[in-house]
């Protein structure tokens, strides 16, 4: 196991680190100081001879924030959409930041993905992981209570990346729902939709024009939406052109019930697949339907469908909805969640 740490370029006048960790069987990962983001995921090729990279990303910290898609950012402190930027908490109206419209969005302006983020690293015999830390103050991000965060990732010798979350509330209670937005393309090809997806997911949340939760649950059995055995993309995203949506943009339920995968993506044609495991009861599928040309990817300009993010958090928006889950950190306390990415050639 090995770790490697360089200068990536500046942002804001700050640098930029890029940390890569290696594993013994020549997986590596690398990941940014500036948003504790993921900015490669690379695996053998024996059609290059070389490493092929699983993720999308760009070449240069700058391109990161010229976009509205978050690629590979940690975000925090509330993944997904929060209604009018507001909730209520005992009987006090919190107002948070808006950043999209009248609703706050991945934390807002000020979320994880806008720090550049002190970090430490570690080595041991089969794995080896980077640590990113941040005190964010309320003053700081615009949410309530001051929160410790630490945002792990760790690659090991069985090809696994797994993401830690811990949140430590001080003295007031504090929201904390963080996911990560990776975009994968197994291939490197122009697209996904030769990629094929199972979900451990029978429901769907129904959102309004916002993309809010209305709080509905729908069954996806006999739509385009049901991915419980494994279906190209391509065959999804045909059926939903033939009705308003242009692919997937949804959260799906995890059943949790299930000791399963709550995702598992896979590219025949690279025999290549990736496997999400999480404890959470959420998953933000997104099939780039909204990329554009003006992307400098470094796999090519941006166009829709180039990746597809699978966000594990949980269900968003449940500020107002309590049977989404509790994202409510009591003060004094701490939580830990975690998602597991497992390689491997098919």
């Amino acid at each position: 196991m090995k770790v490697n740490i360089d200068d990536f370029d500046e942002y804001q006048g700050k640098s930029v680190k890029k940390i890569t960790l290696a594993n013994d069987r020549q997986v590596q990962i690398s990941l940014l100081s500036q948003g504790a983001s993921w900015h490669e995921f690379l695996v053998p090729s024996s059609a290059t001879c070389g490493n092929d990279n699983l993720i999308l990303n760009f070449a240069h910290t700058a391109d990161y924030y010229q976009n509205p898609f978050y690629l590979g950012m940690s975000i925090g402190r509330t993944g997904g959409r929060i209604s009018k930027g507001s909730f209520t908490q005992g009987e006090q109206l919190i107002q948070l930041p808006q950043n999209e419209g009248a609703n706050t969005l991945h934390g807002g302006p000020r979320g994880f993905h806008s720090y550049n983020w002190s970090f430490y690293t570690q080595t041991k015999t089969d794995s080896a992981s980077v640590t990113f830390e941040n005190s964010i103050k309320a003053e700081s991000d615009g949410y309530p209570g001051d929160l410790k965060v630490a945002i792990t990732y760790m690659l090991n010798n069985l090809n696994q990346v797994i993401i830690q979350y811990h949140g430590q509330a001080f003295d007031q209670p504090v929201l904390f729902n963080p996911t990560n937005h990776v975009y994968f393309n197994l291939t490197g090809n122009a697209d996904i939709l030769d990629h094929e997806l199972q979900l451990n997911s029978h429901e769907r949340l129904s959102v309004d024009q916002q993309k809010l939760p209305t709080g509905e649950f729908k069954v996806t059995a006999g739509t385009p939406f049901d991915f419980s055995h494994f279906k190209p993309l391509a065959s999804c995203i045909n059926d939903l052109q033939a009705t308003t949506e242009k692919g997937l943009d949804d959260v799906y339920v995890v059943d949790n019930k299930v000791l399963a995968p709550a995702a598992v993506l896979r590219a025949p044609a690279a025999n290549r697949q990736v496997e999400i495991y999480s404890a959470r009861n959420g998953l933000v599928v997104f099939t780039a339907n909204s990329f554009t040309a003006d992307m400098p990817l470094t796999n090519g300009a941006g166009h829709p469908y180039q990746g597809i993010a699978l966000e594990t958090q949980t269900l968003p928006d449940s500020v107002h909805h309590t049977n989404f889950g509790n994202i409510v950190l009591p003060a004094h306390q701490v939580v830990d969640y975690q998602t597991v990415y497992q390689y491997s050639e098919i």
